[in-house]
């Protein structure tokens, strides 16, 4: 089944609305300037009814489905990897615009002007896209273009402008 709200916060967070749903680990062993492996972990909230960890905003998909039944593990996950070789297929082909277009599109907060917060302090700025390498492009309120990778800004939880 497909559901709205869904959104990729990066680089690395599967939210539901203003809520994190899934988080993904991905390590990559470089030669050079290419990448030689790639290994991912995934983890899913899925039939979670209580959070009991300090995560300032859980959610599973048993909170957010209408009839609050538990979901059938082994079919959910059938259908993840489904997805993933679905996309993976692109790039096996040198097709990497599709997928890069279909993550730009769905990324968290993609419209609007929200608050971030980096090593000088608060500001408001949209995405404007995520480089090939994964460095996230934001243009703030004054038309600044601010280049970050991993850890080196932070989405703060306040309404858009």
């Amino acid at each position: 089944k497909h559901a709205e709200g869904f959104s990729i916060k990066w680089h690395n967070d599967i939210y539901w609305k203003d809520k994190k749903i899934c988080g993904i680990l991905i390590e990559n062993n470089l030669i050079g300037n290419k990448i030689e492996r790639s290994m991912a972990g995934i983890g899913i909230n899925i039939n979670q009814k209580t959070f009991y960890s300090s995560a300032p905003n859980p959610v599973s998909l048993l909170q957010i489905t209408e009839d609050q039944r538990e979901i059938e593990i082994l079919p959910f996950w059938a259908n993840i990897i489904r997805r993933c070789m679905y996309y993976y297929r692109f790039f096996r082909q040198g097709d990497t615009d599709t997928v890069s277009e279909r993550y730009r599109l769905s990324l968290y907060r993609r419209n609007g002007f929200y608050p971030y917060k980096d090593k000088e302090g608060t500001f408001k700025a949209r995405i404007l896209r995520v480089k090939p390498e994964g460095t996230l492009v934001l243009m703030d309120e004054a038309g600044k273009e601010r280049e970050y990778t991993f850890k080196e800004v932070e989405y703060l939880n306040l309404p858009a402008s």
